[in-house]
C-alpha cells in the first residue's frame, strides 16, 4: 500500500498519468483512472488494444525493485508460463523516470492479461484444481530462477521492515510479540530446494485470469514477489477459499492442493504451518496499511474520499491488532461498590429486540432469587455483567443472563469472559455441565456458543437451550 498522502497527490488531476503515457505509443484521450492502491494503474488504447499504465512514487517503491520484478515476469514468459507482459517504452525502455515538484514516479507498461476473471463463488472444480496447478508450475520455475543482476528482498528483510515499522508505535506490543514468535517458527522451518524460493506472495482471485482452451491460469501483479516459502502463496490463497461456508470452503482448498500436488511435492510439515503463515500476512499487511497512513496530516485539506479510506484503513488494522490482543478478563462479585455501575451497562440499540430487560431487572431477580450475578471487568474497567443459577429441581448450572456493554462491543470480550465464566463456574461447582438459551434469531450468540462447545439441545418457550459438557480438564 502506497503513502496515502502521494495517493492524493498523484491522483491530483491524474498529471503523473498524463505525462508518463507520453513515453509509449498510445492512441489518443483513451487514458484512463482504473485503481490505486500499491500502485497507480491506469488503462489506455494502443491501436485498439487495451494496456495498463502503472506508476508509483519514489517514496513508495525503487527502480531496482521495479526492474527485479520485471526480469522475472520476463523469464516466466520466456519458459512459457502466462503472464501480463512488460511493454518498452519508445526509448527502448522497461522503466520510464518522470520529475514532478513532488518528486520522482517511476512508470511501466504491461499488456493486457489473456483470460477471463472468475469470482470464487463461481469457481468449478476445474478451476480450484486449475489455480492449484498454476500456482506449483510457477513455483517449479522460481526453483530454476537464477537472477544476474538483480534480486528481491526475502521474508527476513520483511520482518525487519515490520519491526522497523512497529517501533515506531511503541504501543503495538502485542503484535510485536506475535512478530517475534512468528520469526521463530519461521526460522525453524526447512529451507532450500522444494521449500523456498521468489514467490507470488499475492496469487489470489483478483490476480489471476482463466484461460479456458488451456486450463491454465495467467498472472498479474507480481510487484510484492518476495523470497519466501512457497507454503505462502498457499496460505494467500488459502485465505480466499476458507472465506466461503462450511463444507464448502473444505472442499474447494482440498481440490486447490490436489491441483497443487498434481505438479509439485508440498511438504506436509509447511502445510502443518500454514496458520504461521497466515500470521505472517496479517503483520505485514498490518506494517504496511500503518505506514500508508504516515504523513496523512501533511495534506491541507484531504478530499473526503481519501478521508474514508484513511479509517476504512484504520478498521483493517483494528482488526488485525485485536485478533492478537490479549484481553484481561476477570469476574468480580457484584456488591455496595459497584452494583449501581452495573445498572448502567446497557447492549447495543441493534440488540434491545434480543436483550429487552435492563440489568437491573437481572440484579433484583439474583437478590430475591438466589441467582449469582458477576461483574465482567476488562482490566478496572466494568465492561459487562452475567449470571448464572443452579435449577433446585436437578441441580444443574444455567447461565441465566450475559451481556457486553455496547462501549466494549467488537473486542473479543464476549468469548474471552465467557471462558472466564466457565472456568468460574467449573472452580467453585465441580459441574460436569453447563446450560444456556438464547432467541433463535439471536446469530451472534448462537457462533459464539457454538464456537465453545455449546451444542443445541432443544427449543423450548421459544429459547434455543445449549448444552456444554466437561471433558477432563478442558476450558
Amino acid at each position: 500500500m502506497m503513502l496515502l498522502k502521494n495517493m492524493v497527490r498523484g491522483l491530483e488531476q491524474d498529471a503523473p498519468a498524463k505525462q508518463l503515457i507520453q513515453c509509449w505509443d498510445h492512441d489518443a484521450d483513451t487514458l484512463k483512472y482504473w485503481r490505486a492502491s500499491s500502485n497507480f494503474v491506469y488503462t489506455f488504447e494502443r491501436e485498439g488494444q487495451r494496456q495498463f499504465l502503472r506508476f508509483i512514487h519514489a517514496e513508495d517503491n525503487t527502480p531496482e525493485n521495479i526492474q527485479a520484478e520485471l526480469d522475472f515476469v520476463l523469464y516466466l514468459l520466456d519458459q512459457g508460463y502466462p503472464a501480463a507482459a512488460p511493454v518498452r517504452s519508445i526509448d527502448g525502455n522497461w522503466i520510464e523516470t518522470i520529475q514532478s515538484e513532488r518528486g520522482p514516479y517511476y512508470g511501466v507498461v504491461f499488456e493486457q492479461a489473456s483470460g477471463t476473471y472468475v469470482p470464487m463463488d463461481q469457481m468449478s472444480e476445474a478451476h480450484l484444481e486449475s489455480w492449484g496447478r498454476s500456482l506449483a508450475s510457477l513455483h517449479q520455475l522460481s526453483e530454476a530462477y537464477r537472477p544476474e543482476n538483480t534480486s528481491r528482498g526475502s521474508w527476513t528483510d520483511a520482518i525487519a521492515w515490520i519491526a522497523s515499522v512497529l517501533d515506531r508505535y511503541p504501543q503495538e506490543t502485542a503484535l510485536r510479540q506475535q512478530l517475534g514468535q512468528v520469526t521463530e517458527q519461521l526460522a525453524a522451518l526447512p529451507v532450500g530446494s522444494g521449500y523456498t524460493g521468489l514467490i507470488h506472495y499475492d496469487f489470489e482471485t483478483d490476480n489471476i485470469f482463466y484461460q479456458e482452451e488451456e486450463g491454465r491460469y495467467c498472472a498479474i501483479d507480481f510487484d510484492d514477489a518476495m523470497v519466501h516459502w512457497f507454503m505462502m502463496d498457499v496460505a494467500s490463497a488459502a485465505a480466499d477459499l476458507l472465506e466461503q461456508e462450511g463444507a464448502n470452503a473444505e472442499r474447494s482448498m482440498q481440490l486447490f492442493l490436489d491441483g497443487y500436488r498434481s505438479v509439485k511435492e508440498l511438504d506436509e510439515r509447511c502445510l502443518r504451518a500454514l496458520p504461521v503463515f497466515q500470521r505472517f500476512e496479517d503483520l505485514y499487511r498490518f506494517a504496511r496499511l500503518l505506514r500508508s497512513l504516515e504523513g496523512f496530516e501533511e495534506l491541507p485539506a484531504p478530499p473526503e474520499w481519501a478521508v474514508r479510506l484513511k479509517h476504512k484503513l484504520l478498521g483493517i488494522c483494528h482488526r488485525i491488532r485485536e485478533r492478537y490482543s490479549v484481553q484481561a478478563v476477570t469476574l468480580q462479585p457484584v456488591d455496595a461498590g459497584n452494583w449501581l455501575a452495573c445498572t448502567h451497562l446497557e447492549v447495543a440499540n441493534e440488540q434491545r429486540s434480543l436483550f429487552p430487560v435492563p440489568a437491573v431487572y437481572w440484579l433484583a431477580e439474583s437478590a430475591y432469587c438466589g441467582f449469582t450475578p458477576l461483574a465482567l471487568y476488562e482490566g478496572e474497567q466494568l465492561a459487562g455483567l452475567t449470571v448464572y443459577a443452579v435449577d433446585p429441581d436437578d441441580g444443574s448450572y444455567w447461565v441465566m443472563a450475559y451481556m457486553i456493554d455496547h462501549k466494549f462491543q467488537g473486542r473479543g470480550l464476549g468469548k474471552a469472559g465467557m471462558v472466564e465464566l466457565i472456568r468460574y463456574i467449573r472452580a467453585r461447582s465441580g459441574c460436569d455441565k453447563l446450560k444456556l438459551g438464547h432467541r433463535p434469531d439471536n446469530e451472534r450468540a448462537a457462533r459464539l456458543y457454538a464456537a465453545l462447545g455449546f451444542e443445541e439441545i432443544s427449543l423450548q418457550h421459544g429459547e434455543v437451550i445449549r448444552e456444554l459438557r466437561f471433558l477432563g480438564d478442558s476450558l
